[in-house]
């Protein structure tokens, strides 16, 4: 008597990430990729890293592990079925996530890409500033963060010593997202709207997925200005003996000249000076150079009631006041005749008169007070005003104060500097 047996094998079910213990390398998972990067040598010894996700159901949560695999035809977003893995401990200098194992792709590692739609895309787990402050995170464990970019500095930092808490990139493994249209920026964007701060973006994005640097973003808030700096009458600014950041109220009345130019060839890149005359060039920071840039540099006589001193004025904040940049207002000079780049253009006269909130760094070494911002919104100027306890007699400013009103009838005289009998003392620019 013949039997036919009729047999129903069910597809095997999909572990899942939160499961994974070392016990088990004959493992199946269905994930999406959220983050992909590749370390190495290109063409060379090269391999992949990622992130995936999946979803738990019961627990409604996604879980992220990372993987280190070597290169392969592998898109972030997608959706992969993939089988057998090298399951080693998730102990490694930085890690990316906070699960006790990664995974490593092996010779018979499967994967295969399917659509798998329950599989949601990734959830952004943002880092509070004030916790990174407070000391309260895992060192080692990558976290996302969202912000806006107040100012952009630049230090020399040493090998020795404590620092204050900070976050910082991870080599290849970080990605910075610049006004893309992401919900989590959206949504960030909104909560500070309800706050009262604008931030608004001076970045331009080329391409899906890419941005590249065009300006500056700033908080439109009177912190920004005011932050990290203490209210200083030009009195106090001159007898100031230790480096601090501080605000103050003046008048440009005159553009001093010594022995520096009103500007200064500077690499495109890095902005330093450059003495090369002639392009194309290559800078000390590597940047090939097509063309001779040329940035702003100017020491101005500010005037606060019978007070006065000069404040050095760099290439962001002469180009605002003038509204040209340098390159701009010397072939506007060449043009007229004057081919000598020392040869002051007339557009420096639109930077005398204005009355402005500064917020400066003195540098005592180099007797200088340099510029970090200026103003001319007349909220700004009031408040700084209203901190100036010394200052209530010799200015006064009232609420529908217009400064760009105070212009002199005629520009007051460009001055060298050997000519200026108000000076506090000689002065010395740092290099650029």
């Amino acid at each position: 008597m013949n039997i036919a047996w009729l047999t129903f094998v069910m597809a095997r079910s999909p572990d899942k990430i939160k499961s994974i213990d070392g016990s088990k390398e004959t493992l199946k998972l269905s994930v999406r990729i959220s983050d992909l990067w590749f370390i190495g040598t290109p063409n060379k010894y090269e391999q992949a890293e990622m992130v995936f996700v999946d979803s738990d159901v019961c627990f409604n949560s996604v879980f992220f592990l990372p993987i280190e695999v070597k290169k392969m035809d592998l898109k972030e977003n997608c959706t992969y079925v993939m089988h057998n893995f090298k399951v080693l401990k998730n102990n490694g200098q930085y890690r990316v996530c906070d699960h006790q194992f990664k995974l490593v792709f092996i010779g018979v590692t499967v994967v295969r890409e399917c659509v798998l739609g329950d599989i949601p895309f990734r959830k952004y787990r943002f880092a509070g500033f004030a916790d990174v402050v407070a000391g309260q995170f895992e060192r080692g464990l990558l976290v996302d963060v969202i912000g806006v970019v107040e100012e952009v500095a630049f230090w020399q930092v040493s090998g020795k010593g404590s620092y204050l808490a900070s976050i910082s990139n991870s080599f290849k493994a970080s990605k910075l997202i610049i006004n893309q249209p992401v919900m989590e920026i959206q949504e960030f964007n909104e909560r500070l709207a309800e706050l009262g701060i604008e931030a608004r973006s001076g970045f331009k994005s080329h391409g899906e997925g890419s941005t590249q640097l065009s300006g500056s973003i700033q908080l439109s808030s009177k912190e920004s200005f005011f932050g990290k700096a203490e209210a200083k009458t030009i009195v106090e600014i001159n007898t100031i003996s230790e480096e601090i950041v501080c605000v103050t109220v003046g008048t440009i009345t005159r553009i001093v000249l010594d022995n520096h130019s009103w500007c200064y060839t500077a690499c495109i890149q890095c902005h330093k000076k450059s003495d090369t005359k002639m392009a194309p060039f290559t800078c000390a920071c590597d940047k090939y150079n097509k063309e001779v840039v040329l940035r702003y540099r100017l020491e101005v006589m500010i005037n606060q009631g019978n007070e006065s001193t000069k404040f050095l004025l760099w290439d962001r904040e002469c180009s605002e006041l003038i509204g040209q940049s340098a390159d701009a207002v010397n072939k506007l000079k060449i043009e007229d005749g004057d081919v000598d780049l020392n040869v002051s253009p007339q557009a420096l006269d639109k930077l005398l008169g204005h009355e402005l909130a500064f917020k400066i760094k003195v540098q005592p070494k180099f007797r200088n007070f340099v510029v970090l911002k200026c103003s001319a919104d007349s909220s700004l100027i009031n408040a700084v005003m209203d901190m100036l306890a010394n200052a209530e007699q010799s200015l006064s400013v009232t609420a529908d104060h217009d400064p760009l009103l105070r212009l002199p009838l005629t520009p007051t005289k460009r001055q060298a500097f050997q000519d200026c009998d108000d000076e506090p003392g000689t002065s010395q620019i740092s290099p650029a």
